[in-house]
């Protein structure tokens, strides 16, 4: 079965203009594009990149399948905290797969904003039936640090000092690091983050994992649709479908100067996916080259929701931008337009909602390309554990493949890194 597939048809000029890309431009790429997938090769051979071979790894899967039927036995709820990566990861899987009637409900905190923050601690109702996964590569991050020692505090109060540590789940490095020590002397769980997988990788690791299954998703089919794209990424190098996506995009931003990429998914199951694709396109493309910043600037939108507020950017302003469209074969549910509406509604009548989802997409896409507004659509045949992994290993890869071919190093984040020592310093000065 074909979990994922990729038209890039109106992305070339042949269909959009002078705004697509030229079918020759493509060839003449083919040899870095050679070179960008031995260096991928290279990266998972040797470990130093490990999210490749994420989907075949069973240690991380086994781990969170143990943690998530403590979870599903002995509460009634997940709160995650986390940020970036730590909270993107599993709030695209929840959101996508999850399912009441196998899981429990799981609910996210990522910025320690006091609004948000206050009603958890507040509710000791709430932390009784709660487990809690804090979520940290470093064990470090001082966002998820303070979020966690409030929401730590004040499940103490509820459930008491010796019973809260069964509530407790930490997915963190698996050697050493604060958060690990603090789980080792409390007796909290521990699940292990991966050492050569960062946090925006880590989608296929007990980060997104774990959630995901307390939420009931389907972890194996997950990874399924994974292996599925990285055995045709493998065999097809650089003509496999994310190493083309990669190539196209790096196109549109050299050479026609469209450095804005949007992806916009046509399911409100996929909105966390297009955010997490945004960290992933961001934090790993977005980088100093020399004496200049270069990258390209993702955008995340929602169909059909933003063909009324944004679309009419991208079809008359601006030809800065490309756009990736995500259309999905079947939705979960079945829903209807009821039979015998009156005119001028006639023409809705008996017609099924993802028929009319589908419409929108394919008339939003052929009129960007006929205003000369390069566009492409990835298929999967439905919001479904295996097409869903499929289409994050897929982003991953592609992103990948995308730093080699602008030459920066796509898995670090020296930027971020920057902000961070900053405020912890303006932290440390606050009486």
């Amino acid at each position: 079965m074909d979990y994922l597939r990729y038209d890039d048809g109106n992305m070339f000029s042949s269909a959009s203009g002078e705004g697509g890309v030229r079918t020759h431009e493509v060839g003449e790429l083919h040899d870095r594009l050679m070179a960008a997938h031995a260096r991928l090769e290279g990266l998972r051979r040797d470990a130093t990149q490990g999210f490749m071979d994420l989907p075949g790894a069973t240690d991380g899967l086994r781990a969170s399948q143990e943690a998530a039927h403590r979870v599903t036995r002995d509460f009634s709820c997940l709160l995650v905290i986390g940020i970036g990566g730590s909270d993107l990861g599993g709030r695209t899987l929840v959101q996508a797969l999850g399912d009441r009637e196998k899981g429990v409900p799981v609910k996210f905190l990522a910025s320690p904003d006091p609004d948000a923050v206050a009603p958890i601690l507040d509710d000791p109702d709430f932390l009784r039936d709660a487990a809690i996964s804090v979520v940290s590569k470093s064990g470090s991050t001082l966002e998820t640090a303070a979020v966690f020692f409030a929401v730590r505090d004040a499940l103490i109060r509820a459930v008491g000092e010796k019973n809260h540590a069964r509530h407790v789940f930490v997915t963190t490095d698996p050697t050493d690091g604060p958060l690990h020590r603090l789980a080792k002397e409390r007796g909290y769980g521990i699940l292990p983050h991966p050492l050569n997988v960062g946090g925006r990788f880590s989608l296929f690791s007990p980060v997104g994992l774990f959630p995901a299954l307390c939420a009931g998703a389907d972890g194996n089919g997950v990874l399924e649709g994974a292996r599925w794209l990285e055995d045709h990424r493998r065999e097809k190098g650089p003509d496999s479908m994310p190493a083309r996506f990669a190539a196209l995009q790096y196109l549109a931003m050299t050479a026609r100067s469209q450095p804005i990429h949007v992806l916009m998914p046509y399911a409100a199951r996929l909105q966390a996916f297009a955010s997490w694709y945004r960290q992933l396109w961001a934090e790993s493309l977005g980088k100093r080259k020399g004496n200049r910043g270069v990258g390209p600037t993702p955008v995340a939108a929602q169909g059909p929701v933003d063909q009324h507020s944004q679309v009419q950017l991208y079809a008359e302003g601006p030809r800065d931008k490309t756009v990736t469209f995500i259309e999905t074969g079947r939705f979960r549910r079945d829903v209807r337009v009821p039979a015998d509406l009156p005119d001028p509604f006639g023409y809705l009548s008996g017609k099924p909602f993802d028929e009319l989802l589908r419409a929108e997409r394919g008339g939003t896409a052929e009129s960007l390309a006929h205003a000369g507004r390069p566009n492409g659509t990835l298929h999967i045949p439905s919001i479904e554990a295996g097409p869903v992994g499929a289409l994050a290993q897929f982003f991953m890869t592609a992103t990948a493949y995308m730093g080699e071919l602008m030459g920066v190093d796509a898995y670090d984040q020296p930027g971020v890194e920057a902000g961070k020592m900053a405020a912890r310093h303006i932290i440390e000065g606050i009486l």
